[in-house]
């Protein structure tokens, strides 16, 4: 099901029972900014597990199992950042609408 141009909903039948939500969007190539690592700040903040957090919010709500995010380098020049999530039948129910 396309959404738009730039946003897409794919479904499909897994082996294993489970549902994952990834969010991706693109970055500035990040190796010229070793220095400063700002990919690596934002992995930290919407990953970090503690009180208060996004991953606690969800896990609290009993919607999510688990949340990973982080930079990808794909090609000289470009880059992403993905967040993924895994849901539970609860968070599916909650994304869906």
């Amino acid at each position: 099901m396309l959404i738009d141009k730039e946003q897409t909903l794919v479904s499909v039948q897994t082996i294993m029972d489970f549902h994952a939500l990834e969010i991706q969007f693109p970055l500035e190539y990040q190796p010229p900014l070793w220095c400063y690592k700002p990919a690596t700040f934002i992995s930290h903040l919407v990953g970090h597990e503690g009180p208060g957090s996004l991953h606690s919010y969800l896990k609290g709500k009993g919607w999510i199992n688990s949340l990973s995010s982080g930079e990808q380098n794909l090609a000289r020049a470009f880059a992403v950042f993905k967040i993924n999530i895994y849901l539970t039948e609860e968070g599916f129910s909650a994304f869906r609408t």
